[in-house]
C-alpha cells in the first residue's frame, strides 16, 4: 500500500522548536523513564536458598579433581545465583522539572529538525469517522499528540492501527523517542508551549 501524508496545517508554526540539547541530557531522560517504568521486584536464589543436598559432589582428596562443595553453588546448573537481584524495590530515579522540561523540548526540536514532527489538520476528520481519520493521517505508523479533543474524534483516530495516541499533558522524552513520527494537534501544541514556556522564553538580560 502506497504510503499516505498527514494532512497538515501551516498555523501555528513549529519553528518554536528549535532548541538543541545535549545527546547526553536525551539518553540520561530516556534511562530514568525507562528504570522508572521496571517495577523492580525480579529475584533470585542463593545457594543458601536453592533446594539441593548439601552432600559434597564427590571427596576432597584422591580424585585428582579441582575441590568442589555441593552442587548449590554457583559454578552448578541450577545452583545459586551470586548478585543477583534481591527483590527489594530500589528508590525511583528523577530528574529535576527543569531538566525534564529542556529534554522534551530538545527531543521535538530533533524531530523537527529530522522531518518527523508535523502539525495535524484537524477539519479533514469529518464525522468522528476512523475513515475520514485515515486520510487525514496516512498509513505511516505515528504517535499522535492530542489534548482536550473530542472524545469521539480520538476514539476514531485510535480505531486506526498505526496510531498510538499520547496525551500532551504527559508526553516526555520517552514517549517520543518510541514513536517514529509525530503529529500534534493544534490545541496540543498550543498545551505544550504553555508547558515549555520556561525553557522557550529567553531570559531577560
Amino acid at each position: 500500500m502506497a504510503t499516505k501524508k498527514v494532512q497538515t496545517t501551516s498555523l501555528p508554526d513549529l519553528s518554536v522548536f528549535n532548541l538543541e540539547v545535549s545527546p547526553s541530557l536525551l539518553a540520561q531522560a530516556i534511562y530514568v523513564y525507562q528504570e522508572n517504568s521496571h517495577v523492580g521486584m525480579s529475584k533470585v536464589k542463593t545457594r543458601g536458598e536453592v533446594e539441593f543436598t548439601k552432600k559434597k559432589v564427590y571427596k576432597q582428596k584422591g580424585t585428582g579433581n579441582a575441590r568442589h562443595g555441593a552442587k548449590s553453588a554457583p559454578i552448578y546448573v541450577g545452583g545459586g545465583v551470586v548478585f543477583g537481584p534481591r527483590g527489594l524495590k530500589l528508590a525511583n530515579k528523577s530528574l529535576n522539572k527543569k531538566m525534564k522540561i529542556k529534554a522534551l523540548l530538545g527531543a521535538l526540536s530533533l524531530y523537527k529538525k529530522e522531518d518527523r514532527l508535523s502539525l495535524l489538520d484537524t477539519s479533514f476528520i469529518k464525522d468522528n469517522s476512523s475513515k475520514s481519520a485515515l486520510k487525514a493521517l496516512g498509513t505511516d505508523k505515528l504517535g499522535l499528540v492530542h489534548f482536550r479533543e473530542d472524545p469521539k474524534t480520538l476514539k476514531a483516530i485510535g480505531n486506526l492501527d498505526n496510531i498510538t495516541l499520547l496525551s500532551a499533558n504527559r508526553l516526555n522524552v520517552y514517549k517520543v523517542v518510541q514513536s517514529p513520527k509525530l503529529v500534534i494537534t493544534p490545541s496540543a501544541y498550543a498545551h505544550l508551549v504553555e508547558r515549555l514556556k520556561t525553557v522557550l522564553t529567553p531570559k531577560a538580560k
